[in-house]
């Protein structure tokens, strides 16, 4: 037994989390059967210009984790992991397909990259190195397994609703680890803890944490502030108006910080009357706080409510400042509305396609779309399956 004294962390993630479709019957069913029953497609802010100091490669990975990936392609090439520039990160039990960016005086090194799960599709130059954010979106295959017999009605019905009122901008599950470890992990980071420490999770499990490592410090302290969005965005919804239009969900309130959807521009709200009715068109939405030294406050009733689910989570502005080399802040949607949504019907199952903004994550969109479902599997939220991979092992393979 290790003689490291365990710290109790008191928070969990946020669980099941609300639909706002919840008064539309779901189909049910669960995903990641199989790994190419979740095939992701990242969608690149611009195209490589073909010059310039830096290589762009187009990687597709199968059931591969993305610090992985990264460490293999560093390990290939023989550069830092630093060096090489990616994105975003994709989901680990998926096919994947995104652009990476390396030094291009190693292009002639990049056959090392093949393995049974890696392969390089293509390589262009440009002139800087791709960094976090430069990526306009993600595009998604989703097999839905398991689902109810009238699934497809079901699956019109909601996608109707989600074209037209949008979806919650929760952060997914795989945000916060397994078993809620990655924020433990921001947790302790916040409460001035470094090195490997061990802490006692919700659930009593215990977790040692290596702390040291700035990628995983990186993700810890991503994971504490989405947490806290999380938070934040199931009270706007606990506060929504029943009688309002169904786009009017989270309702509009007095010093939001809301964002202009052309321009880009932020700016407190002061007339709930005349931006209730901007936000009715979608030429504005509210944003929620990503916590951090440089997020931009709102006012009023808005930064009562922020300041309000801060507390009740055991946090303050202290705890975002000891991590804000980590992680800034800044704001982020509450509700998010996807792209060309369809489903259709393959055998037994539901394959949902759809394009979502960089940030969001489509289990919530596949959240949404299956339940409310009693009595499937006899439970009511979204199960993903984590069975034997349907690729090839290989030893060498990150």
């Amino acid at each position: 037994m290790s003689s490291t004294p365990a710290h109790s962390c008191p928070l969990a993630p946020t669980s099941p989390l609300p639909r706002l479709t919840a008064d539309v019957a779901g189909t049910g069913g669960y995903i990641r059967t199989l790994i190419e029953d979740f095939v992701v497609e990242e969608l690149p802010l611009y195209e490589p210009c073909g010059e310039g100091e830096h290589l762009y490669l187009h990687i597709e990975k199968i059931d591969t984790a993305a610090e992985n990936l990264r460490r293999h392609i560093a390990r290939s090439l023989g550069v830092s992991p630093g060096e090489v520039g990616m994105a975003g990160l994709k989901d680990r039990r998926a096919i994947t397909r995104q652009w990476i960016s390396v030094p291009r005086k190693l292009e002639a090194l990049v056959p090392r990259l093949e393995t049974p799960r890696i392969r390089v599709l293509d390589s262009r130059a440009h002139k800087n190195k791709l960094r976090t954010g430069h990526l306009a979106g993600n595009r998604f295959r989703i097999v839905v397994r398991g689902v109810q017999a009238d699934f497809m009605a079901l699956a019109a019905a909601k996608v109707e609703r989600l074209g037209r009122d949008g979806m919650p901008n929760f952060y997914g599950s795989q945000r916060m680890g397994h078993g809620g470890a990655t924020l433990a992990a921001g947790w302790a980071l916040g409460q001035g803890l470094d090195g490997v420490v061990r802490v006692v999770l919700q659930d009593d499990t215990v977790h040692t944490l290596d702390l040291r490592d700035r990628s995983h410090r990186r993700l810890a302290a991503s994971a504490l502030q989405s947490e806290v969005f999380n938070r934040t965005l199931v009270r706007r919804m606990q506060l929504g108006d029943p009688s309002a239009l169904p786009d009017q969900v989270p309702r509009l309130l007095l010093g939001d910080l809301c964002r202009k959807t052309d321009t880009g521009g932020q700016f407190c709200v002061e007339d709930l009357d005349r931006e209730q009715a901007r936000l009715a068109s979608r030429a504005i939405e509210i944003t929620g706080p990503m916590w951090g030294p440089k997020m931009p406050r709102p006012a009023a009733d808005a930064l009562a409510l922020e300041a309000e689910v801060l507390a009740e989570s055991g946090l303050d502005e202290a705890v975002f400042l000891r991590i804000g080399a980590l992680a800034e802040g800044t704001r982020r949607p509450l509700l998010i509305w996807p792209h060309n949504l369809t489903v259709e019907q393959q055998d037994d199952a539901l394959v949902v396609c759809f394009e979502l903004p960089a940030g969001a994550f489509a289990t919530g969109l596949i959240h949404e779309l299956v339940g409310p479902a009693p009595g499937v599997d006899g439970h009511d939220d979204l199960h993903e399956v984590h069975g034997a991979a349907t690729v090839p092992a290989a030893p060498s393979a990150p």
